[in-house]
């Protein structure tokens, strides 16, 4: 039935009715519930259920005109205009509960439940299928239903699959059932990798929904995907918006790798391997634009190693200032006050420019970094100690040189903040150690 606003619309309880039936037969398929007969009898009505998806529907939109309202020429009353897309801008669009559509997805389920028992698809619903993708192929409810069952078409129906690149194509803002299964369906490497290169690309530059998600999933899964790992990230960072493609992946890939304090069995460790070898192969990418490290910030509370740690983040803060959580990494350095690099890190940290509060967190996580190094014994000071005095005093805390020693008269009131090269804090030009001070305190030589 077709209500006052044009749109197709079924009673509520034929619509209850089917949804039903769906799911029973979805869960029975799922965990091979029925018997042969059974299975072809269901299938032979979900086909003619799905039948109108493969017929291409006439199109809506009125002929072309000239400005005066005259038919243009050539334009008889069947004359409409042409679609780069089949089924687009048609109206009324199936839903994705609409029962063809729904019926698509369960003759799907049904293909896959016979793919694993007897390693075949039926080729009646592969039919289908191309059907539905010829008449409604840019209709999101069709190439939502497909995309979710896309990996097992590729596995199970390779030829069928070749056959339709329509398949596995990605335009940005177009629909189509990869562009589904980015957005919904399960990680699957092996898919992954069967995209178009340029296309995948093209798609994490734009942020295409899932596609961020599934890459990073695929990339801990199996980091030889994409082949030579440093190209692939320099490859996404090439064109406009690149860089920040590469610093979501990255952040992506953070929030999946294991958690420091989580049980370190083998499955967790290679997760953890996989994601700094991810993390290297970014690093030495070639001409990655400044920014496209900061999501490497989001490492702060992975398992990995403190050396490997501190190596790689002091890398990444150097190349691209602003990390995400810089107040968490500056707290986990904060944590280490005898060793040399955290106090570079957190100097480094300090000269930057944070969002949202971050700048304000950093300084107190550095200064009390500072104050846990001041106080240890002298032989064990480490290195690093004039450097993060000079950043907090160039941030505008006076108490840092007050905790190490007096300021010079008249340079109290200079020690508001002061521009610091990015990635780092050197020390001014000529300075050098004032005699019989304590460590980090410096004078301007005369």
């Amino acid at each position: 039935m077709t209500g006052f606003d044009g749109v197709r619309r079924w009673p509520a309880g034929v619509f209850a009715a089917g949804e039903a039936l769906f799911g029973l037969l979805t869960a029975a398929w799922r965990t091979g519930a029925l018997t042969d007969d059974q299975d072809e009898d269901a299938a032979a009505y979900l086909q003619t259920l799905a039948a109108p998806l493969t017929r291409s529907a006439p199109d809506t939109e009125p002929a072309p005109r000239t400005a005066d309202g005259a038919a243009a020429p050539g334009a008889g009353p069947d004359t409409a205009a042409p679609q780069a897309v089949p089924g687009e801008g048609r109206e009324p669009a199936p839903g994705r509960s609409d029962p063809q559509v729904r019926a698509l997805g369960c003759l799907l389920e049904y293909a896959s439940h016979r793919a694993r028992t007897t390693g075949a698809m039926p080729q009646e619903v592969l039919d289908t299928v191309a059907g539905a993708l010829a008449a409604y192929g840019g209709q999101e409810a069709v190439t939502t239903v497909i995309g979710v069952h896309l990996p097992a078409l590729h596995r199970h129906a390779p030829a069928f699959a070749a056959a339709h690149r329509a398949l596995y194509s990605l335009t940005p803002g177009r629909p189509s059932p990869a562009a589904s299964w980015l957005h919904w369906g399960d990680p699957d490497s092996l898919l992954l990798a069967a995209l178009d290169r340029a296309e995948l690309l093209a798609a994490l530059r734009a942020g295409v929904p899932g596609t961020v998600e599934r890459v990073a999933a695929a990339l801990l899964d199996d980091p030889a995907f994409p082949g030579d790992l440093a190209l692939w990230w320099a490859e996404l960072a090439e064109c406009s918006g690149g860089g920040a493609a590469v610093s979501r992946v990255l952040e992506a890939i953070a929030a999946r790798t294991t958690r420091a304090g989580s049980p370190p069995g083998p499955a967790e460790r290679a997760r953890v391997e996989a994601a700094v070898a991810l993390w290297r192969a970014a690093l030495a990418a070639p001409a990655l634009p400044a920014g496209a490290l900061a999501g490497t910030g989001a490492f702060v509370d992975a398992a990995v190693e403190e050396d490997v740690w501190f190596e790689l983040v002091s890398a990444s803060a150097e190349h691209s200032p602003g990390l995400t959580d810089a107040d968490l990494v500056a707290e986990r350095a904060a944590a280490h006050p005898g060793r040399t690099e955290a106090l570079l890190l957190a100097a480094a940290l300090v000269a930057q420019e944070h969002d949202s509060g971050g700048s304000a967190a950093v300084r107190r996580h550095a200064r009390a970094l500072l104050d846990a190094a001041d106080a240890l014994p002298g032989n064990r000071s480490p290195d690093g100690l004039p450097e993060l005095r000079e950043a907090l005093i160039n941030a505008g805390d006076v108490g840092a040189a007050a905790r190490g020693c007096p300021l010079p008269p008249g340079r109290a009131a200079e020690a508001g903040p002061r521009h610091a090269a990015p990635g780092g804090v050197r020390p001014p030009p000529g300075a050098a150690a004032l005699p019989g001070s304590p460590r980090g305190c410096r004078r301007s030589a005369p």
